[in-house]
Formats: structure tokens, C-alpha cells, sequence
């Protein structure tokens, strides 16, 4: 079987995996519950202050991302990589997995600036396990405040115990294979824990969006941490469906109705998708500047 043969039917397994999950919870959910808590008036300046916050965690990846690729010889200005960036966002939406955002940033590098492929994997590698570190750093110290129902100094000393290996991870893991110094690794975890922060916050207007109670934030906090690292699996299309059903199981499990929780997931999705298209229109010049390093080289040889 070809390789282009095996990315197009790992597009369609994500596919169906996403229909079959969507499909599960229409089954599960009142529709018209969902549309009555869409339609509340006076909620839309909170959907828009969730898409800027979004947009701007979208902005602090990039900066860090391009940390990590100056370390191995890529020069790009950080307008241009966050173009790349955006296109990269758009790929991992609508092209077939196994190509996606991070393979087109990596091709687009190698053409244009000579940089191995093994070095821009190892660094987009490095970039997608640091931000998850920050993320399950996050999550560790809110699962105490989740009302799990464990004992409260037990989860405590659990998730601090969590919390310290998280870091440990972190630090000797940049020093080993990157040898940073500490200003710089400094600088990676802010900006991940900066993209993390700016995201809970954006899911909070979110949560005002859709009236949910301040004293329940916490926990769809935790939940949404918990559904980001789902939807990071390569099961479902974008995270769709996945994202959705996480929050669905996780919610009911903490005695939260959970219809809630699965429109704030299909609401971050579209915001998501909506950031995502601008991509599209970044390629084209992202694609010229590739044909024209292609070109310099060829003359140059």
C-alpha cells in the first residue's frame, strides 16, 4: 500500500471516528436545551473576547516555537513564522493526518532554508511535549479543587508530587537534549505555561458565555486540560468528537450535567476552525517563498 493511500485512509478512520462520536452524543443531548443556551441574549462580547485570547495563545506558541528552531539554525523573523504558524494551524484541520501542520512547517523549512529534517522534527517534537508538561502541570494543581471525592490531603500531596516530577521533566529534559541554559528554559516553560493561562482564560469568558455558576468553573477547567490532551491523539478529526466526549464522561462522573460542557467544546472547536482560516491564504506566499529557495539553490549549485 502507498504511503499517500495510508494518510488518506487514516484521514477517513479520523472521520468517521469524529461522525461517531458526534453522532453518540446527539443521542445523548437535548437539542433544544442546547439551542436555548446558545440563544441567550447579551452573550456574544464574551464569544469575541474568547477568540482574541485564543488567537493570542496562538501568538505565544509561535515565539516559543521559533526558540526551539533558532537553536537549530532556522532564521525566521517572527512575523514569518507565525505565518507559517497559522498555515501549519490550517493544515491540522484539513489535510490528512500523518501530512498535517507540523510535516508542512518541517517540508517548508528544509526547502527554504536547508535545515535537516531530523533537527526540525526533534524541535517540533520538543515544542508539542513542552507545551503538554505545562499543561499537565496545570491540570495537576487543579486537581485537588476538582471535588473528586478522594481524600484531600492525599490528592494534594499527589498532584504537588506530580508537579515537582512535571518540572524536573521539563529541565532536564531541555538540558540533555537541547543543552539550554536556564534563561532559556525559563523563557520555553512561560511561554507555555503563557499559552496554557491564556486559554483557561479564554474558556472562562466562555463559560460566562453559556451562564455557567463561578463555582463550577474550576472543574470544566480541569476537564477541558484533561480533553486538550485527548484531543492531541490522532483518533479523530481535529479533535472533534473526542473533545466533546471527554467533557460528556468527566462531567457526569463529577455529578455536573454535562450538556454544558459539550457546547463549550463544540464553541472552542469553532473558534478553533474559525482562527484556523487565515492559514489558507498564508500558504500562498509561504508556498512562493519555497519555490524560490528551491530555485536559489538550484542556481547556486
Amino acid at each position: 500500500m502507498s504511503s499517500r493511500a495510508r494518510k488518506w485512509i487514516k484521514l477517513a478512520v479520523q472521520v468517521l471516528v469524529s461522525v461517531g462520536l458526534v453522532a453518540f452524543l446527539a443521542q445523548k443531548l437535548d437539542f433544544t436545551e442546547i439551542k436555548a443556551i446558545l440563544n441567550r441574549p447579551g452573550g456574544w462580547p464574551w464569544l469575541l473576547g474568547a477568540f482574541v485570547l485564543f488567537n493570542a495563545s496562538k501568538i505565544v506558541a509561535a515565539l516559543r516555537l521559533n526558540i526551539y528552531q533558532r537553536h537549530v539554525g532556522v532564521v525566521l523573523s517572527e512575523g514569518q513564522n507565525l505565518r507559517l504558524y497559522y498555515a501549519g494551524m490550517f493544515l491540522n484541520l484539513f489535510l490528512p493526518g500523518g501530512i498535517g501542520g507540523d510535516g508542512y512547517k518541517i517540508f517548508v523549512l528544509n526547502r527554504q532554508q536547508g535545515v535537516p529534517v531530523k533537527k526540525l522534527v526533534l524541535v517540533t517534537l520538543a515544542d508539542r511535549v513542552s507545551g503538554l508538561l505545562c499543561l499537565l502541570l496545570l491540570l495537576c494543581g487543579l486537581v485537588p479543587w476538582v471535588g473528586l471525592g478522594w481524600h484531600g490531603s492525599w490528592s494534594s500531596r499527589a498532584a504537588f508530587a506530580c508537579i515537582v516530577l512535571t518540572l524536573l521533566s521539563f529541565l532536564i529534559g531541555h538540558r540533555l537534549f537541547f543543552s539550554f541554559r536556564f534563561p532559556t528554559t525559563l523563557r520555553i516553560f512561560a511561554s507555555g505555561l503563557a499559552v496554557q493561562l491564556l486559554q483557561l482564560i479564554g474558556i472562562g469568558l466562555l463559560l460566562a458565555f453559556l451562564n455557567v455558576s463561578i463555582s463550577q468553573y474550576i472543574p470544566y477547567l480541569a476537564v477541558f486540560l484533561a480533553s486538550s490532551i485527548v484531543a492531541v491523539l490522532p483518533l479523530s478529526l481535529g479533535g472533534l468528537g473526542a473533545r466533546e466526549v471527554t467533557f460528556f464522561y468527566c462531567l457526569n462522573l463529577l455529578g455536573i450535567d454535562p450538556i454544558h460542557g459539550v457546547v463549550l467544546s463544540s464553541c472552542f472547536f469553532l473558534i478553533t476552525v474559525v482562527s484556523s482560516l487565515p492559514g489558507v491564504l498564508l500558504m500562498r506566499t509561504l508556498s512562493a517563498g519555497t519555490k524560490a529557495g528551491v530555485s536559489s539553490k538550484t542556481i547556486h549549485h
